[in-house]
């Protein structure tokens, strides 16, 4: 048994289990560093493995071997690998929009799951290694996010109390941008059937409302005019 494969798989495991522990322990810029490089990383991966999916393999990903259409056709999967394609595309966004990234983290764990399994159960040597070290990665969202997801899994004891909390949004006009935005971006994807260049035309466009969002929210914030 060659044991370089089985070095590179267990790495492909080990290495963010002991970045995410570390990251977790000593806090502070060390964290803020993990965070933000782990949602932009896995929201890179799965924007490009949604737009991958959505445009017949011509816009590339950056995780293969690719789930491409003479795959899915071969096994008549062709709707699912365009719903697991929607999908991807609005985890990625989730994850790279910053206030979304605890909403794209949870959705990403059964993702990782079911990509874990069906390559496994394909026998595609690696990807299930390399994807189980994604899928590390994503709990540390998590967890960084615990104070926040624990009210999923333990009810407050007076829901009056936190139901009176007020919500952190923006004012009406950059939420209302931002959705614009990222359904533009959604549908845009579905537009492959009539041609790439409608589809990414439509999807930089979307880009750039959910940009002249973020850039108009931190103005706001900059000002001091958000509290």
């Amino acid at each position: 048994m060659n044991p370089s494969p089985n070095l590179f798989y267990g790495l492909c495991i080990a290495l963010p289990a002991v970045a995410t522990a570390v990251a977790l322990v000593v806090g502070g810029r060390l964290r803020r560093l993990y965070v933000v490089g782990c949602r932009l990383l896995l929201g890179a991966l799965m924007l490009g493995g949604g737009l991958y999916k959505l445009s017949d393999n011509h816009l590339p990903g950056l995780m293969g071997p690719p789930m491409d259409h003479a795959f899915l056709a071969k096994n008549g999967l062709e709707i699912f690998g365009q719903f697991i394609g929607m999908a991807q595309l609005l985890i990625g966004l989730l994850l790279l929009s910053g206030r979304f990234a605890l909403f794209g983290a949870v959705l990403l764990v059964p993702m990782w799951l079911n990509i874990i399994f069906l390559t496994w159960s394909q026998h595609w040597a690696g990807t299930p290694f390399l994807t189980t070290g994604f899928l590390v990665l994503t709990i540390g969202l998590l967890l960084h996010d615990y104070p926040r997801l624990k009210w999923l899994l333990y009810p407050p004891a007076d829901p009056a109390a936190l139901l009176a909390q007020r919500l952190a949004t923006a004012p009406l006009p950059v939420e209302l941008l931002w959705w614009l935005g990222a359904a533009v971006v959604i549908g845009g994807g579905l537009l492959y059937s009539i041609s790439l260049r409608a589809m990414t035309s439509t999807m930089l466009l979307g880009a750039a409302l959910l940009l002249g969002a973020t850039v108009w929210h931190y103005y706001l914030r900059r000002q001091g005019w958000l509290r």
